[in-house]
C-alpha cells in the first residue's frame, strides 16, 4: 500500500499553482501529488504537469468538493494510506503536512488544520466569523466535540475516511463543512485538529467573494438539519 497523496483542487489557479507545487516538492519531495484540475480555463493543467505532478483533469468544472471526490477515487483506486487535502491558492503552509501525517499515524480518521487555534494571523470577516461560530456551537451541541475550523480546505484523512467520502451519496459536491463532519463523528470517525498556518491568498478569486457565504449559510443549515434527522431515525430503526 502507498503512504500518503496530496490532492489538490484547482480551478484556475493559473497564478498560484506553480508555487504551491514547488514549495510541497521542496518540504515533502518524496511524497506524491495530484492536482485534480476542476474544468479550469486557463493555464492551470499546462503548469501542472510541466511541474511534473500527477494531473487528473476532469472535463468540466464540478466544484470543490466535486474535484475532491475525484481525487478521493483516485486514492482509493491507487491503494494510499492517507490523504491531504491542500489548497491550490498558496494558503497553506508545506510544513503542516509534516504535523498532519505524524496525527494521521496516531490513529486519527479526519485531522483538521484550524485558523483559530492561535497560530497565524488569519482574519475572517463578519459574515465568515458569524456563520462559523454558529457552526462550532451545532457540531458541539450534537456530537460533543469541539471543532474551531468546520471549514478548513487543509484537512488529512485516514483511509478508511477518504474511502468513504468516495462513494456515491457520501460527499458534497461544492464545499464539506460543518455537515460532513457532524456526519462523521456520529457515525464514530475520529476528528482531531491542530493549529495552522494560512497566508493570505496572493492571487486570484475566492470561492466565497461577494454574497456567496450568506447563500451558503442558509444551505448550509439545511444540510445539517438533514444529516442529524436522517441521524434520529436511524438510530431509532
Amino acid at each position: 500500500m502507498r503512504d500518503c497523496l496530496i490532492i489538490i483542487p484547482a480551478y484556475n489557479e493559473e497564478r498560484n499553482i506553480k508555487k504551491v507545487l514547488s514549495g510541497l516538492k521542496k518540504s515533502h519531495h518524496s511524497l506524491d501529488i495530484l492536482v485534480v484540475n476542476d474544468g479550469s480555463t486557463d493555464n492551470t493543467e499546462a503548469i501542472a504537469v510541466a511541474e511534473k505532478a500527477r494531473v487528473l483533469s476532469l472535463p468540466f468544472n464540478l466544484g470543490y468538493g466535486g474535484a475532491l471526490q475525484a481525487g478521493f477515487k483516485y486514492a482509493v483506486l491507487e491503494g494510499y494510506r492517507y490523504v491531504i487535502q491542500f489548497d491550490g491558492d498558496g494558503q497553506h503552509d508545506p510544513e503542516d503536512v509534516k504535523t498532519i501525517l505524524e496525527l494521521l499515524e496516531l490513529g486519527n480518521d479526519i485531522v483538521i488544520g484550524s485558523r483559530f487555534l492561535g497560530r497565524g494571523s488569519f482574519k475572517a470577516g463578519i459574515l465568515k466569523k458569524t456563520a462559523i461560530n454558529i457552526f462550532r456551537l451545532i457540531i458541539k451541541a450534537s456530537t460533543g466535540v469541539k471543532v474551531t475550523d468546520p471549514s478548513s480546505g487543509l484537512q488529512g484523512l485516514s483511509r478508511r475516511a477518504f474511502s468513504y467520502y468516495s462513494r456515491m451519496g457520501h460527499f458534497p459536491h461544492d464545499y464539506p463543512d460543518a455537515d460532513v463532519l457532524i456526519q462523521m463523528i456520529l457515525a464514530g470517525f475520529k476528528v482531531v485538529e491542530f493549529p495552522a498556518e494560512i497566508r493570505a491568498r496572493e492571487a486570484g478569486r475566492s470561492m466565497h467573494a461577494g454574497l456567496r457565504p450568506v447563500f451558503y449559510f442558509i444551505k448550509m443549515l439545511i444540510s445539517i438539519l438533514v444529516v442529524l434527522l436522517r441521524s434520529r431515525f436511524k438510530a431509532k430503526g
